[in-house]
């Protein structure tokens, strides 16, 4: 096994824990106390998200292994980063959460029963890129639920502790998040290096620039129509739907199928969506301030 594939669920691990010393109970309350606009969320992330994959999969000229990487994608939910852009923004972050620490149960069933779906599909097989839902189950609740779950404990226990380390932990998370994504681009074939051409990125990238744009977008536009209580509402949900949990995704695709170029797309993608996600925040949020002051 190459060293990339053992540091990406450490570090997903680490980002996971990062997330869970900034929660606390309370902030599950928007759970119980918006459910409709949880669960309009949920929607767009699980089912809108990968349906609009499928279809542009279905549409695009691509090699099959790449179209089953970008359903990968679609599967991995956003995680610690959109809400820390959340948090950024000074958005909804409860909301933000509330959506991760769900989707973090449901994507132990979504992920090997979507994964398995799109290889029967794309691939024609179910064999060579097939996922035992109980492996892959096990694997997401170890690496993404039960870390989440030690960080929650460790806020509750040691609360002064854990605010006196969350900025240190988000910048350490976000070297090491980086460190991934470089091994991964220049690293070589012994490292775990996907060896990605610029031919590749050049063909990738409008599609994946596209499928990252118009979700977000029409998550947003979909939230605001149905959400009248606030804009913040829906400029969450369109940055939870807009920003995908890449770490996972490579997590998925190297790891447990152990196919480089399966991760490709998330790569490309890796490349532009967080500044893409925080830059339509930004403006979102001064649209809609500059809307309420007049």
């Amino acid at each position: 096994m190459a060293f990339i594939d053992i540091l990406i669920p450490v570090v997903l691990a680490l980002t996971m824990f990062g997330v869970g010393t900034s929660l606390e109970l309370s902030d599950f309350k928007e759970i119980v106390a918006r459910p409709k606009l949880v669960a309009l969320g949920l929607s767009l992330q699980m089912l809108f998200l990968p349906a609009v994959a499928f279809l542009v999969c279905l549409l695009l000229p691509v090699s099959n292994t790449w179209k089953l990487g970008i359903i990968i994608l679609s599967l991995c939910p956003g995680g610690a980063t959109s809400n820390f852009i959340s948090y950024l923004l000074e958005l909804k972050t409860a909301l933000s959460i509330s959506l991760t620490a769900i989707n973090s149960l449901l994507i132990l069933v979504t992920i090997p029963v979507g994964v398995n779906l799109g290889a029967e599909v794309f691939m024609h097989t179910s064999a060579s890129f097939s996922l035992s839902v109980t492996e892959t189950s096990l694997n997401v609740l170890l690496i993404v639920l039960l870390p989440v779950s030690l960080g929650l404990i460790f806020h509750r226990q040691f609360p002064v502790l854990a605010e006196h380390f969350k900025q240190p932990v988000k910048v350490v998370t976000t070297l090491l998040l980086a460190a991934v994504f470089a091994i991964k681009f220049f690293g070589g074939e012994e490292s775990g290096g996907s060896q990605i051409s610029w031919a590749d990125i050049a063909v990738l990238a409008p599609v994946m620039l596209g499928f990252h744009l118009f979700t977000m977008f029409m998550s947003y536009w979909t939230a605001n129509r149905i959400v009248k209580e606030s804009a913040y509402d829906a400029i969450t949900i369109g940055i939870e739907v807009g920003l995908q949990n890449t770490t996972l995704a490579l997590l998925v695709a190297t790891v447990m199928i152990g196919d480089e170029q399966m991760a490709e797309p998330t790569l490309v993608y890796a490349m532009f969506s967080f500044f893409t996600t925080l830059g339509f925040g930004y403006l979102a949020k001064w649209s809609a301030d500059k809307h309420a002051a007049s």
